[in-house]
């Protein structure tokens, strides 16, 4: 049986298969409605039924999932746009902040790191070497995505992302519980690992947030066929 309302019908579809936030995708199915009630009411205008009008308004359309895949991919596009330069930023951020708190332990006297926890000193010397490589790679990442919508520069952003967040995070927070700081030093490591766990948290969430949305949109059209 057709549906009563088919422009209705068509909207929920698509607003059920597009893959973004549940506020995002009101506002779509708003902005869409919209638009095919104002194609009905034109051909209504012109002299058509309007059961008629909406059903040929319906299907020039075209197919609701192959339309949803598309207005998801460009989502998923645009909200790397937002992610990349500010996780570029980030990377920055806890780099200077690495640099500028260990310089300062490192000049509190009687501030050492034991030979058993010399790996502590090798994996800093690799996260120094690899936050400038992560920054800049998320840069050009921004640039592939602002151009084209690369969503694979999109995913080897964030995944670089993740793991130098994540990495850095249970670095401070191994420092913080293995290597014992004079008092002079306490709050330069209080400050060092209280600004990492919040915006390496931050990144890392953010990241994993977009993975999983990434995941999701390639995900949707093989559900939309099972």
């Amino acid at each position: 049986m057709p549906s009563p309302d088919p422009v209705a019908d068509l909207v929920g579809r698509l607003e059920r298969a597009v893959v973004a936030s549940g506020r995002r995708r009101r506002e779509l199915a708003r902005e869409i409605e919209g638009d095919l009630r104002e194609a009905v009411a034109a051909r209504v205008d012109a002299g058509a039924p309007e059961p008629l009008a909406a059903t040929a308004v319906v299907a020039e359309f075209g197919d609701p999932r192959a339309i949803a895949a598309e207005l998801s991919t460009e989502l998923l596009a645009d909200r790397g746009r937002r992610f990349a330069p500010r996780a570029a930023l980030a990377a920055a951020t806890l780099l200077v902040v690495w640099f500028v708190g260990m310089t300062a332990l490192a000049a509190v006297p009687g501030f050492r790191v034991p030979v058993e926890d010399g790996w502590m000193l090798q994996v800093s010397r690799a996260l120094d070497a690899a936050g400038p490589i992560v920054a800049a790679a998320a840069a050009a990442g921004w640039l592939a995505i602002r151009r084209s919508g690369s969503l694979t520069a999109l995913v080897a952003v964030a995944g670089l992302q993740l793991a130098f967040a994540v990495a850095l995070v249970a670095g401070a927070v191994a420092m913080a519980a293995t290597i014992a700081v004079p008092a002079a030093g306490a709050g330069i490591l209080a400050a060092l690992l209280v600004t990492t766990l919040v915006l390496g948290s931050a990144l890392a969430v953010a990241a994993a947030a977009l993975l999983v949305r990434w995941g999701a949109v390639r995900l949707a059209p093989r559900r939309a066929r099972s």
